[in-house]
């Protein structure tokens, strides 16, 4: 059985009710009037082609290891369900996003956790991986950037976790919807997908976050063949094929990542340093300090679980934060410069202090 979401189900409660939203955690919405791209023929059964090559194009990998899916969640359930049976074990990261763990327990496996700590950067450490291995894991999953923290996974990194795996016949699977971020390519193509880093590694994204496309809902799953043999059986035994009028415009937008790149660089630019400079001045706080992205995770030791006070500044000000207790880390909240303008996001953050005052 799958269990209620619950950090999607209270976000959502204040998606856009909030004037200063610092819990968004993707690039504002484009509009198609935006892109300059013309509209699709819905009605061409040559679009499903055409977006499994898109895809394979902007991942730089070939097409008989692509599946396309309806965004990055529904990607990560076909890259659970080409690997997992009931029964089965999954290590996921700590602290953690809430769907990684939802969709591993609704196909029945058991959750377990291996810990990414503060005073260590976040980084994923193999060796305590190994350590909580066991005989049932079929795969290890991460998230790079890491969300909540941005902390990036580095390739050598995947690559001693691919070793661990494989020693037990296992995959690692690697949510890389936030990746891009570091360097993020005009071109059109991505080319530091960690599907390329060993042979059972996958990758699931989508263009949801990090190019303002989140409503198009265009994702996949990157895998060996046999994998992506096995994801597109769970995607044609839960819902078939894609809409067409899904294949058609996802195939397009592929076409315009470069200038949405563009455009991403440009509505970030600068506000992780005010991020940055705002942590700083603060006497009691602590964050994950991301060298990428759009979003950090700000800790506040010794004040217990933030969840209420967090309402109350988002009831009371306006301003909402992304509750670190849907992520495990109770003491914190994940702050994101994705949503509001330089000075839109510095105001937000002077209404926040309040929070952090305690």
């Amino acid at each position: 059985m799958f269990g209620p979401t619950r950090y999607i189900a209270w976000a959502m409660q204040f998606y856009g009710q909030v004037p200063y939203d610092l819990a968004t955690s993707g690039v504002p919405l484009v509009k198609w009037s935006e892109l300059g791209l013309p509209v699709p023929d819905i009605d061409d059964f040559g679009a499903y082609a055409a977006l499994r090559g898109a895809i394979a194009r902007h991942n730089d990998v070939p097409k008989a290891e692509v599946v396309p899916a309806l965004g990055t969640s529904q990607a990560l359930f076909l890259a659970y369900a080409s690997v997992l049976s009931p029964g089965d074990e999954l290590l996921v990261e700590s602290p953690g996003y809430e769907p990684l763990t939802r969709a591993a327990e609704g196909l029945g496996a058991t959750v377990r956790t291996f810990e990414r700590r503060a005073e260590e950067g976040y980084r994923v450490v193999p060796e305590r991986v190994a350590a909580a291995i066991g005989p049932r894991t079929r795969a290890i999953v991460v998230t790079s950037l890491h969300n909540p923290t941005g902390a990036r996974v580095e390739d050598d990194t995947v690559r001693e976790l691919a070793a661990i795996a494989e020693a037990r016949g296992a995959y690692v699977i690697v949510d890389e919807v936030y990746a891009p971020f570091d360097d993020l390519p005009e071109d059109g193509v991505f080319r530091r997908s960690a599907r390329k880093i060993a042979r059972n590694v996958i990758a699931v994204s989508s263009l949801t976050k990090c190019y303002g496309l989140g409503m198009y809902r265009v994702g996949w799953v990157l895998g060996a063949e046999e994998i992506a043999e096995r994801a597109e059986a769970a995607a044609l035994a839960t819902f078939g094929h894609l809409p067409l009028a899904h294949a058609s415009y996802g195939s397009a937008v592929l076409g315009a990542v470069g200038p949405l790149a563009a455009r991403a660089k440009a509505l970030l630019a600068g506000k992780r340093e005010i991020a940055e400079r705002w942590v700083a001045s603060l006497p009691n706080a602590q964050w994950s300090a991301p060298r990428d992205g759009l979003f950090g995770l700000v800790t506040l030791p010794g004040r217990g679980d933030l969840l209420r006070s967090i309402e109350a500044r988002a009831r009371e000000s306006g301003v909402l934060v992304g509750a670190g207790s849907f992520f495990g880390a109770p003491e914190s909240f994940r702050l994101s410069w994705a949503s509001c303008d330089a000075a839109r996001f510095a105001e937000g953050l002077r209404l926040l202090e309040p929070l952090v005052a305690g």
